[in-house]
C-alpha cells in the first residue's frame, strides 16, 4: 500500500522547534517536544495539504504523551482509530487553521477538539467546501460539501433534514440536536459512509455523474446517530440498514416500489451468498475475514431481511401495537442506566416483553440457526398499519430499571 503523508507541508506548531517523523502502525507521526515555557492555551497548528492518488491523507487526530504533542495521521480505512486518546486528554484545545466551511465536517463546537476518532473520516482535506445547514423539528443538519457534484447542497441539506424528523418521530429524540454531514468525492471507485463521532457523519462518494450517495445510505449512517446502544453485528448493521430503508419510506424519500426494490435487491445478495443455508450470524463472525464490502456479510444484508421479518412479527403478534422501532426506543431508553451493550438473548427478551408472548422461536430459526428467510413480498403483505410513536423515558430510575429486567425475563 502507499505510504500516506503529506505532499505539500508538515504540520508546524507555533513556539515549537521542527518536529520529528517516523511511523506508527503504518501512519505517520510528527512529534514535538514540550516547549520551555509550556504549551500555549490552544495550541495553533499550521499545515497545508494537497492530496493525491499516491500519497492519500485521511485525517488528524491531537493529544498530548508524557510532554509530547503528537499528530497521527490515520489512513483511510487502515488503520484503527485510537478511542482511548478522548479519556486521556480530552482537556486538550488545538486550533487549526483549515479551509472555509470546515466547521462543518468536524461535528464539534468552537475550538475544542476531542480526538476519539478524527476530524473527518475522508481522503480530501483541502480547498473550499459549500456548506448549507437546515433547521427542522427542533434538530439542525449542517452539510459541508467539497468537489463538483451535478445536485444542489441545499436540496441534499434536505433530504438529510426530512430523514432526521423521520428518525425523531419513530426512534426518539437523539442524543444531540446538531448533526454534521460531510461529503467528499472519492479517489477510487467506492461509495462508503461513517459515524465519525456523537453527531458526525461522513461521505465518501465515487463521483461518476455527480450524484450524491443513494438514500439508503444516507439513511444508514443517519440512523446510526440514534444508536444509544451496541449490538451484535445483525442488528447494529443489518436491522438499521432496514430501519433506514422504512424512515426513508416514512420521510417521503422513497414510495412503496421503491422501498420495495430496495428490499429485493437486498435478498437477492441475501440468496446468492455461499453461505447462506450454512452460517447462522454466530458462524459469519467466527469464519468470515473482518474487512470487506457489506454486501459479503449476512449480518448486513441477512441482517436487514431478519429487522422486516421482526418487524411483521411483533407488529402482527399485536395487532400493530408494537413493532422494530419500539423494540429500538426500548433498547435506547436502557442506556440512560448505563445497560449500552445487548446480547441476543437479551434483544430477544426485550422483544418478548413487546410481543407479549415468546419470539424464541424467530430467534431460533432466524438469528441463532440458518432458515431461509421469506422474500420481502411475502413480509410486506398484509401489515398492521404502523403503531403511533408511544414515549421513552430517556433515562429509567433504578427501580424501573429492575422492574423492566425483570418482566423482560
Amino acid at each position: 500500500r502507499p505510504l500516506t503523508g503529506l505532499l505539500s507541508q508538515d504540520p508546524h506548531v507555533e513556539g515549537t522547534r521542527r518536529a520529528r517523523w517516523d511511523l506508527v502502525e503504518g501512519a505517520p507521526r510528527w512529534t514535538f517536544d514540550r516547549p520551555s515555557g509550556g504549551w500555549d492555551d490552544p495550541i495553533r497548528v499550521r499545515y497545508r495539504l494537497a492530496i493525491t492518488a499516491e500519497r492519500p491523507l485521511n485525517a488528524w487526530s491531537a493529544g498530548l504523551d508524557e510532554g509530547l504533542l503528537y499528530a497521527p495521521a490515520e489512513a483511510l480505512f487502515l488503520v484503527p482509530t485510537m478511542p482511548d486518546l478522548a479519556a486521556r486528554h480530552a482537556a486538550i484545545r488545538v486550533r487549526w487553521n483549515l479551509p472555509r466551511g470546515w466547521d462543518a465536517f468536524t461535528g464539534w463546537e468552537g475550538n475544542a477538539f476531542y480526538g476519539t476518532r478524527t476530524l473527518v473520516k475522508t481522503n480530501i482535506l483541502a480547498g473550499e467546501i459549500v456548506q448549507r445547514s437546515v433547521d427542522a423539528c427542533g434538530l439542525t443538519v449542517e452539510l459541508g460539501v467539497h468537489g463538483q457534484w451535478s445536485f444542489a447542497p441545499v436540496d441534499l441539506a434536505g433530504e438529510l433534514a426530512a430523514l432526521a424528523c423521520a428518525a425523531r418521530h419513530r426512534l426518539g429524540v437523539p442524543a444531540v440536536d446538531r448533526f454534521a454531514v460531510s461529503l467528499v468525492p472519492a479517489r477510487f471507485p467506492m461509495t462508503s459512509g461513517n459515524r465519525n463521532g456523537p453527531h458526525a457523519i461522513g461521505f465518501v462518494h465515487q463521483v461518476s455523474d455527480g450524484d450524491p450517495p443513494g438514500t439508503r445510505l444516507l439513511a444508514h449512517e443517519l440512523v446510526h446517530l440514534w444508536q444509544q446502544f451496541d449490538g451484535p453485528a445483525w442488528f447494529q448493521e443489518g436491522v438499521n440498514d432496514y430501519m433506514a430503508l422504512r424512515l426513508a419510506h416514512e420521510a417521503g424519500l422513497l414510495d412503496e416500489e421503491m422501498l420495495a426494490g430496495q428490499l429485493e435487491a437486498i435478498d437477492s445478495i441475501y440468496r446468492e451468498h455461499p453461505q447462506h443455508a450454512d452460517w447462522s450470524f454466530a458462524d459469519e463472525a467466527r469464519e468470515a475475514l473482518p474487512y470487506g464490502p457489506s454486501d459479503a456479510y449476512l449480518a448486513y444484508r441477512k441482517g436487514a431481511l431478519v429487522g422486516l421479518s421482526l418487524d411483521r412479527e411483533l407488529r402482527l403478534r399485536t395487532g400493530g401495537r408494537a413493532d422494530v422501532a419500539l423494540l429500538w426506543r426500548a433498547m435506547n431508553a436502557r442506556a440512560g442506566w448505563g445497560h449500552v451493550q445487548w446480547t441476543n438473548e437479551e434483544i430477544a427478551a426485550r422483544a418478548s416483553a413487546l410481543a407479549e408472548g415468546s419470539v424464541s422461536r424467530f430467534f431460533d430459526r432466524y438469528v441463532h440457526g440458518t432458515a431461509e428467510l421469506p422474500p420481502p413480498a411475502d413480509l410486506l403483505a398484509n401489515l398492521p398499519a404502523l403503531p403511533e410513536p408511544r414515549p421513552e423515558p430517556n433515562v429509567l430510575g433504578a427501580v424501573a430499571a429492575f422492574l423492566q429486567a425483570t418482566f423482560d425475563q
